[in-house]
């Protein structure tokens, strides 16, 4: 076999790319990765933003699957967690501040404060949801259901109530329903909104909370401790070294079986002939066979500038090309001379422990739907919605000797402005940002001694994510099950023989899960043991 020849080629060395490449190496396949980044990772690449002071795109590993952890054998492989206690930290109106401890108790007392006996409801909202999922008995490592196998259990009336509340029905109104109180709706909208430009009001908001409900559904491990038993909060913990830890343990399981990766390689074609792949040609023109491909780029991307050849897709590609993006990431990386502090800190101690979690800076429902508003009409909002950490606190290597690294990711910013670019208006959204989280952290622009912006334009450009789209397109429900990223390409393979789709654009989405590269590599695993798959794709 020529070093150009492969079994099996991965477009793509983020987490999904890297997920599917090492489940393939332990099938036995001999598996390139080619990534066009110096790096690999993606949104979870470590990156020096500033000099000496490193981080990712991507926060927090709180959908990272176990079940992918336990099978590419993660841990052996370096990945190692720190466990914050709390691991969230949440400012409401009124100077309240809800953090999140692991002792459920405390927890509840906090709930308590907001309504008598909104623990209860609280848990009943999301004993909801995980009853939903039970019923619906589909799994989320598996192609997408069908809408007939998708419904087949709902056959009583209280289930059908149910698809529709979460499936058609918005966040606001599923909470209301459960009477829960202004407060607790708003520590739960963040997770109803993450997946697209999406209020809390939007139809098909509550399917945003029903990731973690599928997972524990579709496989059951780690008993009580189980981190994806609590829903609101990153009990996952942090991983020692940053998000770019589980990138390196990645790759460090891929080559335990033989796996290659080449990094600083553009793929610009992915070669056909006769209707079955033959492999890829990168930018500089070295040309590298498989009877494999994966695709873990955008499927938006991989359709409309990689395959050579789609005479045979019928409508996909057009269909691709109108399929909306809708995105909105916006970064700032904040270079600091000490440890962010809370005004509700009430010693250094507490500073400390506040100040290692995660944090979110969206104080009421009405918050969130006035930003969203903003959005949508191409406006720079005054209230910006955050999703925050230091990772720093718990990885110290990743600052300069008594420094702090501060990540803020915006969630609210939209791809096209009404007025100006983002090259001329960029700082102007920055400075709101570090603004309004000064509003809890009072001393934190005397802290600032540099930092860094990475606007809606250079999400595109520099980390291959259409229109800012984190998710490769939203995750609501129309957006999901068959039609991600659209039917005929939706259960990762598509018309050209031992062709495959990966990344977060196909189902079931859900950021740092690594389920969509475990998805597609099964599948080609499966056509692999059909002989008449194995002999159209030249096996």
């Amino acid at each position: 076999m020529s070093a150009s020849r492969y079994d099996a080629i991965v477009v793509g060395g983020g987490h999904n790319g890297l997920v599917a490449a090492a489940y393939l190496g332990r099938a036995g396949l001999r598996t390139l990765v080619v990534e066009a980044s110096p790096l690999l990772g993606g949104p979870a690449a470590t990156v020096e933003f500033m000099p000496g002071y490193f981080t990712t795109v991507a926060n927090s590993p709180g959908s990272l699957e176990p079940k992918i952890v336990d099978d590419l054998e993660l841990e052996r492989h370096g990945l190692a967690f720190v466990r914050p206690d709390p691991t969230l930290v949440h400012p409401l109106d009124h100077d309240r501040l809800y953090v999140g401890w692991r002792d459920p108790a405390r927890n509840q007392a906090q709930l308590e404060t907001f309504a008598t006996g909104e623990a209860k409801r609280y848990d009943a909202f999301f004993a909801y949801l995980q009853r939903f999922a039970d019923r619906l008995g589909i799994s989320i490592f598996e192609p997408p259901p069908t809408l007939q196998h998708l419904v087949r259990n709902l056959t009583r009336l209280e289930d059908q109530e149910a698809f529709s509340r979460i499936l058609f029905g918005n966040a606001r109104d599923l909470m209301d329903e459960f009477e829960l109180a202004p407060e607790t709706q708003t520590l739960i909208a963040p997770l109803a909104v993450v997946g697209g430009q999406v209020a809390p009001s939007t139809p098909g908001s509550p399917f945003n909370l029903m990731m973690r409900p599928l997972s524990l559904a579709s496989v059951r491990t780690g008993g009580a401790g189980d981190p994806r038993l609590i829903p609101l909060r990153g009990s996952t913990g942090l991983p020692v070294g940053g998000m770019g830890a589980i990138i390196e343990a990645l790759r460090q399981s891929l080559l335990a079986h033989g796996g290659e990766v080449m990094t600083g390689k553009r793929v610009t074609s992915i070669r056909s002939r006769d209707g079955r792949v033959r492999g890829i040609v990168t930018a500089t023109g070295e040309e590298y066979e498989a009877p494999i491909v994966v695709s873990a780029l955008s499927p938006h991307t991989t359709v409309l500038s990689l395959v050579d050849d789609t005479s045979a897709w019928g409508d996909l590609k057009p269909k691709m090309k109108r399929k909306p993006m809708r995105g909105r990431a916006f970064k700032v990386v904040l270079a600091l001379d000490g440890v962010p502090r809370y005004s509700a800190a009430r010693s250094d101690e507490e500073a400390v422990q506040l100040a290692s979690a995660q944090f979110r800076i969206a104080p009421t429902l009405d918050y969130i739907e006035e930003a969203h508003s903003d959005m949508l009409l191409g406006r720079l909002s005054h209230k910006p919605v955050i999703w925050g950490l230091c990772p720093s606190m718990t990885s110290p290597m990743l600052a300069p000797p008594g420094k702090q690294v501060l990540s803020l990711n915006v969630g609210n910013a939209p791809y096209r402005l009404r007025e100006g670019t983002w090259e001329e208006q960029r700082e102007v959204f920055a400075r709101r940002a570090i603004a309004k989280l000064a509003e809890y952290m009072p001393t934190l622009p005397g802290l600032i001694t540099d930092y860094r912006i990475v606007d809606p334009t250079q999400f595109e450009s520099e980390f291959g994510l259409v229109e800012a789209n984190i998710t490769h397109g939203d995750t609501l429900p129309s957006n999901m099950f068959w039609m991600r990223p659209l039917p005929g390409l939706h259960a990762y393979r598509t018309p050209t023989q031992g062709l495959y789709l990966s990344g977060n654009g196909t189902w079931p989405g859900n950021y740092i899960s690594g389920i969509c590269g475990h998805n597609a590599s099964q599948a080609v695993l499966r056509d692999l043991r059909e002989p008449s798959r194995v002999a159209a794709a030249g096996g």
